[in-house]
């Protein structure tokens, strides 16, 4: 039996010591701790949603919040390949750039 007790996760041990979480609960979990993150950490937050999301697709719950926040995502990969881009940019200038003077 899991539960979600003030925004982080628990369950109780199996036998063998593992714990088991249903994957609705763990969703259900990352989206709440989604919410507590979204001001201080959007991307965090917005990575947790996705998650949320994936690991129980069918929950409508998890869609709902993942179409609301997956904004973030295409921003931030925005910003990423922006500087990729430039960290491609410089290393083919050190590249082409002689390193003893030569």
């Amino acid at each position: 039996m899991s539960k979600i007790e003030e925004g982080s996760l628990s369950a109780e041990p199996e036998p063998g010591g593992f714990s088991k979480i249903s994957d609705v609960d763990l969703a259900d979990g990352f989206r709440t701790q989604s919410f507590h993150l979204m001001e201080a950490h959007p991307i965090a937050a917005a990575h947790l949603v996705l998650a949320a999301a994936s690991i129980a697709p069918e929950c409508d719950a998890e869609k709902d919040v993942a179409d609301e926040f997956s904004y973030l995502i295409v921003d931030f990969a925005q910003e990423l390949r922006i500087l990729h881009a430039r960290a491609i940019a410089r290393r083919s200038q050190c590249v082409e750039r002689p390193t003893n003077g030569h």
